[in-house]
């Protein structure tokens, strides 16, 4: 086979495309190039020399940069062995992408067998077509993130501001009948007390669905039907979107902080806009490997190869990286929200600021110090981990939750810093147990009002018709 056509195609089966769509703030251009350079020079050099041993290994070999180069250019794991795929329902998402890769290279190693130097070009040929078709793809682009802010001439506003935190145990529920869930309550009453907080200790969400539950929060409803709030997504950086929202018809200047899961931004209403993005600079928490290694690896998973999904894990279960993408990176970067939101609240543009934080959803993070911990984040979603060990770690996660909650009371506090009323809930419970009201349904809300007193209700209620008291007179 022609060593020019071979090199040609490693040339375009390893060219990383996804590096200039991400724009990834931590990785030098040239540090980046010098080790591509590196790897081309490795792979050269291994062609030349493999082609000279073994015509059976070169097409082994040659077949290996095939798969690498399809896998590299249409992101096999994200479109083909994601974890609710049809390949990953049977076996989990690492054994769909492992029999993916068997089955590609055996098939491209049984062409090149029969058909040798034209089957190469044919696939040459086809491979170009599939790297021009990634150029051209701009789905995938950080350009295509929520990421907005308006002209806002409003000014001298005091804002309401809505924290929803994501898969949060209340008081009242299974979590908080353990050891570790006592310690949770009591923290929270203690914050509480500190802070002149009203808290509600029995309260349950109408649905254990986020879409559902949020989608009836945000229309003053305990039940909505789906279809007419929340417009089902396909896009790289959006699940759902609200369509639907009578809590912002309300206001006239919003500011939004939002995951890829559910879209908040569509309404006439934001004026800003920021979708949670794991490749701009971060105060992570410590613990976190805040390193160039990290965001880089982190930057090809996101990308959706099954390559880059099997180096992700390893260096992960090797305690090499840490995880920069939602939902670990909002864990990672918790206080650093809340320090956007501070500065919002400071700048009094905003009459409503609203944060949907994948805060304390799995994967668990935390340790009882609340300094970051990666490695606690593997397993979470298979059962390798007990109910026990679940139970365990969702209090340890949301006791620290309420920490920085802490902090960010205080910072405002001596900051001085004016607002309406503060809202703090929780779309659903841990859901620890599916079944279980008392860990799907149950859900912490609190709230701060300047000049209030502490007040704690017990009467039990539910979430979406307590938070429309506030709003429907």
């Amino acid at each position: 086979m022609s060593l020019r056509t071979s090199n040609l195609l490693i040339f375009i089966s390893f060219f990383p495309i996804w590096y200039f769509k991400f724009k990834i703030f931590n990785i030098d251009i040239f540090v980046f190039f010098s080790l591509l350079a590196l790897l081309y020079f490795f792979i050269f050099f291994l062609n030349n020399y493999i082609k000279n041993k073994s015509d059976f290994l070169y097409n082994f070999f040659i077949a290996g940069v095939i798969f690498f180069g399809i896998d590299n250019h249409l992101s096999l794991h994200r479109e083909v062995t994601n974890s609710v795929s049809f390949l990953a329902k049977y076996g989990g998402m690492y054994y769909a992408s492992l029999f993916l890769v068997v089955l590609i290279i055996f098939i491209a190693f049984t062409l090149l067998m029969l058909g040798k130097e034209k089957v190469l070009k044919i696939f040459t040929v086809t491979m170009l077509v599939f790297f021009i078709f990634s150029i051209l793809d701009n789905s995938k682009s950080i350009k295509n993130l929520k990421n907005f802010e308006k002209n806002n001439l409003a000014k001298n506003k005091l804002p309401s501001v809505v924290i929803i935190f994501d898969e949060m145990s209340g008081m009242n529920s299974y979590e908080s009948q353990t050891k570790e869930g006592k310690i949770f309550n009591q923290k929270m009453i203690e914050l509480a007390k500190q802070n002149n907080l009203t808290i509600y200790e029995n309260i349950f969400s109408s649905n254990k669905s986020t879409i559902k539950s949020v989608g009836s929060l945000l229309n003053f409803e305990e039940n909505i039907t789906l279809r007419e709030v929340i417009k089902k997504e396909n896009l790289f950086f959006e699940n759902n979107s609200i369509i639907k929202n009578k809590l912002f018809d309300k206001f006239s200047n919003i500011s939004v902080y939002q995951s890829v899961h559910l879209n908040y931004c569509n309404h006439n209403n934001v004026k800003k806009c920021k979708g949670f993005n794991p490749f701009e600079k971060k105060n992570y928490i410590q613990g976190f490997k805040d390193h160039k290694l990290t965001h880089l690896i982190n930057a090809w998973k996101y990308d959706g190869s099954i390559s880059s999904l099997f180096v992700w894990r390893i260096l992960r279960q090797l305690n090499f990286i840490d995880v920069t993408i939602s939902p670990h990176g909002e864990k990672a970067s918790f206080p650093f929200l809340f320090d956007q939101i501070t500065n919002d609240m400071k700048s009094k543009k905003f009459d409503l600021i609203i944060a949907h934080t994948l805060v304390p959803h799995k994967p668990y993070g935390y340790n009882s110090n609340c300094t970051y911990v990666g490695k606690r984040s593997l397993g979470n979603y298979n059962n390798s981990l007990s109910l026990e060990t679940h139970t365990l770690y969702h209090n340890i996660d949301r006791t620290c939750a309420l920490k920085f909650v802490g902090e960010f009371l205080n910072k405002i506090d001596s900051q001085k810093i004016s607002f309406g009323k503060i809202y703090f809930l929780s779309d659903h419970g841990s859901r620890n147990i599916m079944n279980n009201p008392l860990s799907s349904l149950s859900v912490i809300y609190f709230t701060k009002e300047q000049k209030k007193k502490f007040d704690k209700i017990n009467k039990r209620s539910i979430l979406q018709t307590e938070f429309k008291k506030d709003f429907i007179k």
